[in-house]
């Protein structure tokens, strides 16, 4: 049936990934990612034990990139963000390339990143990013592990102080990591300075743990237990003075903690860009994040809506008298699975045009950071947001693809329940979704009060300009009313309801963070008592943002047929959340919620005949679905038989039928009852069965 549908297409699927990507430049480039990893093929994967996952994680990820790293070549960010979407095999090495890395070259100096550097990227050492805690995981100001300075030996003492200090969820600690990029609250000669960065060497020649240092590994999680996610409890250990990350400060040797100061700047501009340097790999990590979010999502939609074309269920004649031979229904022609694919598909090209914007924001930070941090609150705040919500999207909206495959989505050789499992941690990651989105509100709050007094608000606070005005008012500011369901399918149009939906949270919520102040009320106080509708301030201008990104992002495209398409999705991404409702309350008329449910009903039937067009356009190789009823060939029921065939569980025919038999079953059961056999009628042949599937 997939060829079928192939044909079906309104356009060429190699434009439509050139628009996902960033051009046809872009689209070369992520295959010259994959091409190394073109013959990892791993059916039996879902049966490997977690050992048997992490080495083959391990020895998968060195042998592709060492290779491109003993050539000279340096990944550029996006293409890291393409090897954690098409990696096949997660784990141990991804958060040592996505964290480790980025910490040595943000934040180290040019002699650190000279001795560092190069033995990283070789495996000569294996790095792990440890900035989270047992008791404290978002509210990184509050970390409890120290490392005080000895003037007299010209060391750094590390320590863990209490249990709720040890580094917890730390990846690849457990087993893997020879060195850990360790964040600790710096105390010289009794003064606090807060928290800093030391390269912490925490195994030796041999692997073993070095004295005061005591690692592990958490356990097995839901998902992803392919990394080591472990813990490390510090005593006392000692470290070199030129182990403190120092690209932006230092400690001399005689005690004095000194900050750098760039070319024609002040040490008042050093000590600012200090502070937000320590936020750099965070903000990296979560730039990284939104894409792989969008990078995982697509892999899910592509299987749902593959199976969804080959699946058939119910007839497509109902009326009574007709055979069980009669013609079925392919699943995705019902509205209601539809709407549950096309949903998670405009979600993803959504985020695929926001992670590009965030990625290329964290480049343009990067390469300015020793000049200016003007931009620094803006891109912390939208790459926490993005983070936030676009990781939240995934896990729900993978969950919701592995149920719109029925039972066989419930088995692990689908492919897709184990994406969803292997990512859903990445809600909590670097910060919990909600937490994340409390930090965008709080930019907005801050963005709002400029605006109130007059000043010019621009980038991601953009849509707060209306605020400038005096005289501004809500009810004054609702976008015209569509008349016809054509209207709301113009995007500009689309665009105001988003913006007027933030502009409204964002003036709600702020009169009553005002209230609650002026009648005495702490900031903090008044902060918590209004924390759920900062929340949905927050997500609101983050659902804005990523509009506004996906308009963006049609804008620049240029082929006939890609366009058309892209509108369609862009309107049903807009649409459909206008149905939904959570975030619009008192906001839309009845009647024009009467004319986004048609819209959408529209929308639905204009993308059917792009379904499979659309998921191919992913780029996605089998090897990385690793799906039997995802594959590219349609071939689903074959895969799924031999899979099931494959099981552990059924190669021990003829003799014991499963371990422990003889002492749980055998004795209970009726054995001469059942030598009372049935009889073979061999009217067909199994080749000729399998041959009517």
């Amino acid at each position: 049936m997939l060829p079928m549908e192939r044909a079906k297409a309104s356009f060429e699927v190699a434009r439509m990934s050139e628009a996902l990507y960033g051009g046809a430049d872009a689209v070369k480039r992520r295959r010259f990612i994959m091409m190394p990893a073109a013959q990892l093929l791993y059916p039996e994967k879902h049966e490997w034990t977690r050992e048997e996952l992490m080495k083959r994680s391990i020895d998968d990820f060195i042998n592709i990139h060492k290779d491109f790293v003993q050539e000279g070549y340096r990944p550029q960010r996006d293409e890291v963000s393409w090897m954690g979407e098409i990696a096949g095999n997660t784990g141990s090495m991804m958060p040592h390339y996505g964290l480790f890395l980025p910490t040595i070259v943000g934040q180290g100096s040019p002699e650190q990143v000279a001795t560092w550097l190069p033995r990283a990227l070789n495996f000569e050492i294996i790095g792990c990013y440890a900035q989270t805690e047992l008791a404290h995981g978002s509210a990184i100001r509050a970390l409890q592990t120290q490392a005080v300075y000895d003037v007299e030996t010209g060391e750094f003492i590390l320590d863990t102080p209490t249990l709720g200090a040890m580094k917890w969820w730390n990846s690849n600690i457990g087993c893997v990591a020879t060195h850990a990029a360790v964040y600790a609250q710096l105390i010289v000669q009794g003064k606090e300075y807060g928290l800093h960065v030391f390269m912490v060497q925490v195994r030796d020649e041999n692997h073993h743990c070095l004295p005061g240092i005591e690692l592990g590994d958490c356990g097995r999680k839901l998902g992803d237990n392919a990394i080591d996610t472990g813990y490390m409890r510090l005593r006392g250990v000692r470290i070199p003075r030129e182990h403190m990350f120092s690209k932006r400060q230092y400690v001399t040797r005689d005690g004095q903690y000194k900050r750098r100061v760039s070319t024609g700047g002040d040490s008042g501009k050093a000590s600012a860009l200090a502070k937000r340097a320590s936020y750099l790999t965070m903000v990296q990590a979560r730039a990284g994040m939104t894409s792989l979010s969008a990078g995982k999502l697509a892999a899910a939609c592509t299987v749902a809506v593959r199976y969804s074309c080959v699946r058939v269920q119910g007839f497509a004649d109902t009326s009574e008298g007709q055979s069980y031979r009669s013609a079925e229904n392919q699943v995705i022609e019902y509205q209601i699975q539809r709407s549950r694919l096309f949903k998670q598909v405009a979600i993803c090209y959504a985020m695929r045009a926001s992670g590009s914007w965030m990625n290329e924001a964290v480049r343009k930070l990067s390469d300015v950071a020793n000049k200016s941090d003007a931009t620094m609150p803006e891109i912390h705040a939208s790459s926490a947001g993005l983070k936030g919500l676009c990781t939240k999207l995934s896990a729900d909206g993978m969950e919701d693809l592995r149920k719109c495959c029925g039972g066989h989505g419930f088995l692990l050789n689908s492919g897709i329940g184990s994406m969803a499992t292997d990512f859903v941690w990445q809600v909590s990651a670097e910060g919990d979704w909600v937490v994340l989105l409390l930090q965008t509100a709080r930019y907005l709050m801050n963005a709002r009060r400029a605006a109130l007094r007059g000043e010019q608000v621009s980038g991601l606070a953009a849509c707060l300009e209306p605020l400038r005005d005096p005289l501004f008012k809500i009810s004054s500011a609702r976008p015209s009313t569509p008349q016809a369901v054509e209207d709301l399918l113009n995007l500009d149009l689309l665009l105001q309801y988003f913006q007027y939906r933030t502009l409204a949270a964002t003036t709600k919520v702020g009169e009553r963070l005002d209230a609650k102040m002026s009648k005495g009320m702490s900031f903090e106080a008044a902060w918590n008592a209004c924390a759920v509708g900062l929340k949905r301030a927050a997500e609101s201008h983050i659902y804005y943002f990523m509009l506004r990104n996906f308009v963006e992002v049609i804008r620049t495209q240029q082929d006939e047929h890609v366009v058309p398409v892209l509108e369609r999705l862009c309107a049903l991404f807009a649409v459909q959340n206008m149905v939904a409702g959570e975030l619009w309350s008192g906001l839309l008329p009845e009647d024009l919620i009467d004319l986004a449910e048609e819209a959408e009903a529209q929308l639905l039937d204009a993308l059917r005949p792009d379904a499979v067009a659309l998921v191919d356009a992913f780029d996605i190789p089998d090897r990385v679905l690793n799906s039997t009823i995802g594959r590219s060939d349609g071939r689903v029921y074959e895969a799924l038989y031999e899979s099931a065939r494959d099981s552990p569980l059924n190669q021990g025919k003829g003799k014991v039928p499963f371990e422990g038999y003889e002492e749980v079953l055998a004795p209970h059961l009726d054995k001469e009852f059942l030598k009372l056999r049935n009889k073979l009628c061999p009217s067909l042949a199994d080749d000729q069965r399998d041959a009517k599937l």
